[in-house]
């Protein structure tokens, strides 16, 4: 029985990496199930076995490599160091992630390029809407941080430099999810970063 249940949990994390790779080739609307299944090295049947359809195993793959990745990006805002000092790492390290780490890119790929416009996809396009909600909420603690230590320019809030920050990283986001090469000397991690802080401190 354990055997089993480790079959099934290797096949279904097989299909929804199988699913964000094919995906990133070939976009949303012209995606099959088919090859799907193909590129996991199961059968159509699995995959069913699994998920209802499309929509739900792009969902699921879309909501499992977040999790995947979101501990490490958001780490980066962990420690010691003064407010802006860790704000300036974690842009530094999404920026470099987005940029070199297949995995996170074949993401940012899918979601911001791939996907268009699919009835099937609004619910969970809103529960992406709902999940920066939570990218600004998780920003916040250490903005103010920075706001109560007096880091902040003057007539600039927490808040507002969350959104700030937030901002551009959709814009690495874009640049960085574009066919190889098209970022090329547009994305600097670290000097994005340090112009980002520098932009939000005194």
């Amino acid at each position: 029985m354990r055997r089993t249940a480790e079959d099934a949990a290797a096949t279904r994390a097989a299909l929804l990496d199988a699913a964000l790779a094919v995906i990133a080739r070939d976009g949303y609307p012209a995606t099959r199930l088919e090859e799907v299944a193909k590129h996991a090295g199961v059968t159509r049947g699995a995959l069913y076995h699994h998920f209802s359809g499309k929509a739900e195993l792009f969902d699921a793959a879309v909501a499992a490599r977040w999790a995947e990745v979101a501990g490490e990006v958001f780490g980066d805002l962990d420690g010691a160091e003064p407010a802006l000092r860790r704000l300036e790492r974690f842009v530094a390290g999404y920026a470099r992630r987005a940029r070199i780490e297949p995995r996170f890119r074949e993401l940012l790929t899918v979601v911001v390029l791939r996907t268009g416009s699919r009835p099937e996809l609004a619910p969970g396009l809103r529960e992406k809407q709902q999940a920066t909600d939570l990218w600004l909420e998780a920003l916040l603690p250490t903005l103010a941080e920075a706001e109560a230590a007096g880091e902040l320019r003057a007539g600039l809030d927490a808040r507002a430099a969350a959104g700030d920050v937030l901002t551009a990283l959709y814009g690495v986001t874009v640049l960085c999810a574009l066919p190889d090469g098209a970022d090329t000397g547009l994305v600097d991690a670290g000097r994005l970063a340090r112009t980002i802080v520098r932009g939000l401190g005194r």
